[in-house]
């Protein structure tokens, strides 16, 4: 193989892989990456057998072929490297890479060695706009579990509703002591795809998803194309493909938990109240408790945390808008952060029932994302 692009460009790309490559002794080609050119195009492939990638630059290419080559080696070294342009050539089991001053033989594994990373056979697909996917990833992804027994817990529902009059696609994060779900109306959604489907995408498979968008956001407005199958999921977007495997779990049946009527309705300035939860619940006990106190006859509501050794703080604020009943109900103050940061709005509604029953938080005009969080029993 030879080829020649620009450092910027591969740099980007092979530090892209190099976050994707496994650190398994067993099989140490995983911490590799294989490169392969064909006609003006270097494709970069890095898997550690759960998550894949190929990634494609261009260039020019004056002979093809492949060659695999140490990920964090080559990552290091394109990273120090100040010159404009750089060339790759394989001879007698080395790759000869000139940069400016520079003239480096990196030694590698054999390419037959390397895991093949297959690439989804179905035609069916689902298409969103990249930077609406990257928003609803932002969303979901702080409510998943990270270490559940409950394998199903440990990741993305990815849930796609086809009916006559739309199509809805859901993503849906849970650790059981809050629930985010996001819904992308049909408006949103392009497909092709016929009948329902749901698949769990694991935890990290969604995370270095929405690190390769954010890293790769040129074009806000291009749409990533997601291929659903009954083992694995593809994601395709600015000359990257992920594939991973899916969860082979059930979810669980969450909709029920999702309160639909409240006895108490509150609208607040989102700035406002997050800052008076950060600042009470840094003297919260150790389950992060704040507790809210509710008096819509007085139209406020007084939010206070105390713990031993370091003494208590207390607040009362104004909401814009208060109605129902007295009641009093503490919760995680670091996951009612999450919630009130995952609402992109100035404005955030707030519905509750009992002191036991789980809360209810989204922006104030639009229910397209909810999130639910079970109380603190204290």
């Amino acid at each position: 193989m030879k080829f020649t692009t620009l450092v910027e460009t591969i740099k980007k790309a092979i530090n892209s892989a190099e976050k994707i490559t496994g650190k398994n002794l067993t099989l140490p080609v995983l911490s590799n990456i294989l490169l392969k050119t064909n006609t003006n195009k270097l494709h970069i492939f890095a898997t550690d057998l759960e998550i894949g990638i190929e990634l494609v630059i261009t260039g020019k290419t004056e002979k093809e072929g492949k060659f695999v080559i140490p990920a964090k080696t080559f990552s290091n070294f394109l990273n120090n490297l100040s010159e404009e342009k750089i060339s790759l050539e394989e001879k007698n089991n080395n790759l000869i890479v000139k940069s400016g001053k520079y003239n480096t033989t990196f030694q590698g594994f054999n390419p037959e060695e390397f895991p093949i990373i297959p690439e989804t056979k179905a035609d069916k697909y689902i298409e969103i706009g990249k930077s609406d996917f990257e928003q609803a990833l932002i969303q979901i992804l702080p409510s998943v579990s990270y270490s559940s027994p409950k394998a199903e817990l440990n990741g993305v529902l990815f849930k796609l509703e086809i009916s006559e009059s739309k199509n809805t696609l859901k993503l849906v994060g849970t650790d059981s002591f809050r629930l985010a779900e996001k819904i992308f109306p049909s408006s949103q959604v392009k497909t092709n795809i016929k009948n329902d489907i749901e698949v769990i995408i694991p935890l990290r498979t969604a995370q270095e998803v929405l690190r390769l968008v954010q890293e790769n956001m040129e074009n806000d407005e291009s749409l990533i194309r997601i291929t659903p199958e009954s083992n694995q999921i593809q994601f395709s977007f600015s000359n990257i493909r992920v594939i991973s495997r899916l969860i082979n779990a059930d979810y669980p049946k969450y909709s029920s938990i999702i309160p639909k009527d409240f006895e108490n309705k509150i609208i607040f300035e989102k700035k406002e109240l997050a800052e008076a939860v950060k600042i009470v619940g840094l003297f919260s006990g150790r389950v992060n408790d704040v507790k809210f106190s509710f008096n819509p006859d007085k139209k406020e509501i007084i939010l206070e945390a105390q713990d031993l050794s370091l003494g208590k703080s207390q607040t009362v604020l104004t909401p814009k808008e208060i109605s129902g009943n007295a009641l009093e109900i503490s919760f995680n103050y670091r996951f009612l952060l999450d919630g009130l940061n995952a609402i992109k709005n100035e404005e955030v509604f707030i519905g509750l029932n009992k002191e036991s029953n789980p809360g209810l938080i989204r922006d104030k005009d639009s229910d397209n994302f909810v999130y639910i969080l079970m109380p603190i029993k204290i």
